[in-house]
């Protein structure tokens, strides 16, 4: 067989195919995110940035409690469902997501005005300066309930977004990745729009929580609309929305919340991974350093980008290969992904990181303003973050459908104790470099054991079950 043929062969599986597509999709994406994040850090500097970060990442801790795991469960069991055509399953998979959405959101936001906003007051002070009768400038310091408040409103999009990730979740089920790229990037667009419409009027931290709201009411609105219009197209019919709605309060919740208990779980520790070392910088480095944090970490998740169309495929192929036993083949295959990505991380980032050191200043004043240039070492030193996690996400799909998540589990909750206090001393020496510093070592850790617990696993089923024929 010549290259030629090869490579028409190889074009001709479903997998590259919707790859591809969702690679493509993808580059769209890190296109507009990438000038979107110019925008939104032109508009805000870094102060009112730095708030964001903060208000973000005490959002995202926050979620760290969200014990469902309804999401990346409801895409694994509802894939087995459409391959089964089992409308049934299906119906009772989509209640089961909304009513364990509704139960998480509705109860969250409250407990974050109940006890979030005096929390963050108690972390987060601002200093108010004061005339005194004698006309001397005094400078006090008070708690700072406004993160606090902005995290509580910004909860509202728990609902939108929950929403949103259903008619997501069905069409990606379904492999209809042309449509899930399309929702996609009209997704990121969306975002620029209406988070950047916002800025221009009132360019601060609750600009950019009242933008980010907008966005994810409509682009709920638009999924929700799509779904309507493409559920009862192809072999394997969705229901109705008000079906949905209405079988929500009765559906069985034991039979599904297991799985995504463990899931959310694992996912929760992971949180932790970028959340702890941000909130550190805030509290030792100030907000300007956080913001600092925070437009590297959004800098390096640019490239990373480009290899998800990759981890998006292999949570529909994983779970297949394992359920149909075809150890061996996946064996082989998960080898070769691994080792390009391993090689493809290695030459971006470098790339990445000599750009950096060559024309770093000019790039960040041309694009951000001279205000960032300070961001620059968080930038450069992140590339190994994104080296590492590039290759790292690959094995999520792999441990979900061996049932390792325990295992996983236990490797972060280790990994985050193995670089807590190694990390904070990062973090009071070197603020915001510090916490870069820190993000790299635990995902190095974590990755690296992770590794070392799946893939003699996956081995010794290749080894005793080869590949069917």
């Amino acid at each position: 067989m010549t290259p030629i043929q090869r490579l028409q062969t190889l074009l001709r599986r479903k997998f590259v195919q919707d790859t591809i597509v969702l690679q493509i999709g993808s580059a769209i994406r890190v296109g507009v995110n990438f000038l979107a994040s110019i925008a939104i850090a032109r508009l805000m500097g870094p102060t009112a940035y730095g708030e964001w970060a903060l208000v973000s990442s005490f959002f995202v801790i926050w979620q760290s409690f969200n014990l469902t795991g309804v999401v990346a469960s409801t895409l694994t069991r509802l894939s087995a469902a459409v391959g089964a055509g089992d409308e049934q399953e299906a119906l009772n998979l989509l209640a089961f997501y909304v009513r364990i959405t509704l139960t998480w959101a509705l109860p969250c936001i409250t407990l974050m005005v109940i006890i979030g906003i005096p929390l963050a007051s108690y972390l987060y002070t601002t200093d108010v300066t004061l005339l005194s009768p004698a006309s001397f400038a005094v400078t006090l310091t008070r708690p700072d309930p406004l993160i606090g408040i902005m995290a509580a409103i910004y909860a509202l999009i728990l609902i939108t977004e929950g929403f949103y990730n259903m008619a997501v979740t069905a069409l990606q089920s379904r492999r209809e990745m042309r449509l899930v790229a399309l929702l996609l990037d009209v997704n990121a667009l969306m975002l620029a729009v209406c988070v950047i419409g916002v800025l221009l009027i009132s360019p601060t931290m609750p600009g950019m929580v009242f933008g980010r709201m907008l966005y994810s009411l409509t682009t709920m609105l638009i999924a929700l609309g799509l779904y309507s219009r493409q559920r009862a197209r192809g072999q394997f019919t969705y229901p109705k929305l008000t079906v949905i709605l209405s079988h929500a309060r009765r559906v069985p919740v034991r039979p599904y919340w297991r799985f995504g208990f463990a899931i959310a779980l694992d996912r929760g520790v992971a949180n932790f991974f970028t959340q702890i070392p941000m909130q550190l910088v805030g509290i030792y480095g100030g907000k300007e350093a956080a913001g600092y944090l925070q437009l590297g970490l959004r800098a390096i998740q640019l490239p990373n980008n480009l290899t998800s169309a990759i981890f998006d495929n292999m949570q529909a192929v994983i779970p297949q290969a394992i359920g149909r036993q075809d150890y061996a083949r996946l064996w082989r295959n998960f080898l070769r992904v691994l080792l390009v990505l391993i090689a493809g991380s290695i030459g971006v980032y470098a790339l990445v990181a000599l750009v950096i050191v060559v024309a770093g200043p000019f790039l960040v004043q041309l694009l951000y303003g001279s205000d960032w240039i300070p961001a620059l070492p968080m930038i450069s030193a992140l590339t190994v973050f994104g080296a590492i996690t590039t290759v790292g996400g690959v094995f999520g799909p792999l441990y979900r459908s061996l049932m390792m998540v325990r295992a996983a589990i236990v490797v972060k909750v280790a990994a985050l104790l193995l670089a807590l206090l190694p990390g904070v001393w990062l973090v009071t020496e070197n603020a915001a470099l510090g916490g870069a510093w820190f993000i790299n070592l635990v995902f190095a850790l974590s990755v690296g054991l992770t590794a070392a617990v799946t893939l003699p696993a996956l081995r010794r089923l290749a080894i005793t079950q080869p590949q069917k024929q």
